[in-house]
């Protein structure tokens, strides 16, 4: 395929992703208008601060004066998978810059990394890339910037209601983690329960913090999917699959001799 047949058919592909950014992107910026932030700084935030659950966060934490440390150790927290998603997408490629995976590694989330990687190895390649990430992330800015314009002429009350979008979104996020597993759900309430009785003795900013280290401490030990394989090794379970195939044509082989 030539580099624009490579592009279109990313492109092509994150058209679904795009369509459930735009929504949330608007959601988000009717959102951080309500809480005092400009039309700028709403669309800087989505160019700068790739991250739905991040800008949420900060746009929610904004209005509690917490010190920029805490902000930086909480967004820290919330998007250190992306670490570990930016090495599992740059491992599929044979070879690529430096430069390109610094550029690059702003562009994973979670969507994106997942079309990514399930895709055909004939179709990894920067082109291919750049259709995927570099589409959903115009998508999710061009959102914030409807958001910043449809707050400007939509009724008050409906740019309120909007706001029920944050709760939405992190609703859609947490619920089917907990239905798929029962230990997922009880760390989901204990967080919540141990979010609220902070509340009342510290300042929030600080109890978001600490109930956020302390439960992923507790899931990251006491939950573990062993029986699910990890997204960076989809490489060697190929090569599992097809050292398998060899055994069974050796085999077959044999049989078909004797």
């Amino acid at each position: 395929m030539t580099t624009s047949q490579l592009y279109l058919l990313g492109l092509k592909r994150t058209f679904p992703i795009v369509l459930g950014y735009i929504p949330v992107g608007i959601a988000y910026a009717v959102y951080a208008g309500q809480n005092g932030f400009t039309p700028w700084e709403i669309v800087l935030m989505s160019i700068t601060n790739y991250s739905g659950s991040g800008q949420f966060f900060i746009v929610s934490m904004a209005g509690t004066a917490a010190p920029l440390p805490v902000f930086m150790l909480a967004l820290v927290l919330m998007n250190f998978r992306y670490f570990i998603m930016s090495t599992c997408v740059f491992n599929k490629f044979k070879k690529l810059s430096f430069i390109k995976r610094t550029l690059f590694s702003h562009l994973v989330t979670d969507e994106t990394f997942a079309l990514f990687t399930t895709s055909e190895k004939e179709l990894i390649s920067v082109p291919y890339f750049v259709g995927i990430f570099l589409t959903a992330w115009i998508a999710w800015i061009t959102g914030a910037a409807l958001g910043v314009l449809a707050s400007s002429f939509l009724p008050q009350a409906l740019t309120q209601a909007l706001g029920i979008a944050l709760f939405a979104l992190f609703i859609a996020i947490l619920v089917p983690a907990g239905k798929k597993d029962l230990r997922v759900a009880v760390l989901i309430i204990a967080t919540a329960i141990l979010n609220t009785c902070l509340y009342h003795y510290i300042k929030e900013s600080h109890a978001i913090v600490i109930s956020t280290i302390l439960m992923a401490v507790i899931g990251a030990t006491f939950i573990k999917n062993k029986g699910t394989a990890d997204e960076c090794n989809i490489e060697s379970v190929e090569k599992e699959l097809e050292e398998e195939k060899d055994k069974l044509a050796k085999k077959s082989q044999e049989q078909e001799s004797k």
